[in-house]
């Protein structure tokens, strides 16, 4: 399979939702397949993954590549023998984006905390730039995973003229009030701990055992009653990799997102996907965004993934999900 990959660096500094302006921000993409006039389809990652949709996998028990195998590929919905998959790596992830790891060219040293807050918007935004940036007109399908699919349906609704058909797979308008609420503290649990420092710690040190609470708990949400064991393997690894910053920005966009009044501007019918014992995006609220988006006049869809699914079988058994995405993007190919 043909492969590409780079960063693109925005060439105006991007207006911040929450205020301000975020200079020299940059993106970083791998893409699938060739590239023709019209054949650009473009696959949003979730919370911890990163841009390697195909891998290779990490060796540590924290993977974030590697997670779109099921969904690229000959034969698969995003099928690479007639689609260019465009994998951006979201404003604020940590693994070639502008984020609180990015070294501040000014100071010498990582933005840290001294990054502004981004929202959803602000990653819609810059994701947006960037497929400007590669002359990119018309996506042919937009799909989104968790926090993904939330760009996903912001993109449409703020972009309506780039978006030919969108697939949302485990997210919903907003976080269920609850979740909400907990993500949106993730900072400030972390300013508890000592090992923070106000956020101005030492790369590859900071609040480790915080970190790995906060992550493991987000684990037990996404894979439900899994095997603990390995929960709690992931979670050391995620805690000696990733950056608590990163994670406390993310966290917060994620928390804070909340697409609900865009949904009336998408123009693009939208495929919503739901696994039925999915506590970040449980059915009945995937249900309420289709009928918002129903309401709205939007030629919406819904498909449920039966029990036994949660939130991470909308890729481990993404197999499943192959007829009705394939029916759904070749209608609107």
């Amino acid at each position: 399979m043909y492969q590409t990959t780079g960063t693109i660096a925005l060439p105006v500094a991007l207006p911040l939702e929450e205020g301000g302006l975020l200079g020299r921000a940059q993106l970083a993409w791998h893409a699938y397949g060739e590239r023709s006039d019209d054949n650009v389809a473009v696959l949003l990652h979730d919370l911890t993954h990163s841009h390697q949709a195909l891998g290779p996998a990490e060796v540590a028990a924290f993977q974030p590549s590697g997670w779109g195998t099921e969904l690229i590929g000959e034969g698969r919905p995003l099928d690479t023998s007639t689609l260019h998959v465009v994998v951006p790596n979201l404003l604020g992830s940590p693994f070639g984006s502008t984020s609180p790891v990015t070294v501040d060219e000014r100071a010498g040293l990582p933005y840290g905390a001294a990054l502004p807050t981004v929202t959803v918007t602000d990653m819609t935004r810059a994701v947006a730039a960037m497929l400007r940036g590669m002359k990119v007109e018309r996506v042919r399908a937009l799909v989104g995973v968790g926090l993904g699919g939330m760009v996903a349906l912001r993109l449409a609704a703020l972009f309506p003229e780039l978006v030919t058909a969108v697939v949302v797979l485990g997210a919903a308008r907003a976080l269920p009030e609850p979740l909400r609420e907990r993500l949106g503290l993730t900072r400030h649990v972390m300013r508890l701990d000592p090992d923070f420092r106000d956020g101005q710690y030492e790369p590859g040190r900071g609040p480790k055992r915080t970190l790995r609470k906060q992550y493991l708990e987000y684990l037990r949400l996404v894979h439900g009653a899994a095997a603990e064991q390995a929960l709690e393997a992931e979670a050391d690894a995620f805690a000696e990799s990733f950056d608590a910053n990163t994670w406390a920005l993310l966290c917060t966009a994620y928390a804070g997102g909340d697409v609900t009044d865009g949904l009336s501007q998408i123009r693009a019918p939208v495929l919503l996907v739901a696994a039925s014992e999915d506590a970040l995006a449980p059915p009945s609220r995937v249900r309420d965004t289709y009928h918002l988006l129903s309401a709205a006049g939007v030629r919406a869809h819904y498909h449920e993934l039966p029990t036994p699914s949660n939130h991470a079988s909308l890729l481990t058994q993404a197999r499943r999900l192959h007829g009705p995405m394939r029916d759904f993007l070749r209608r609107r190919g």
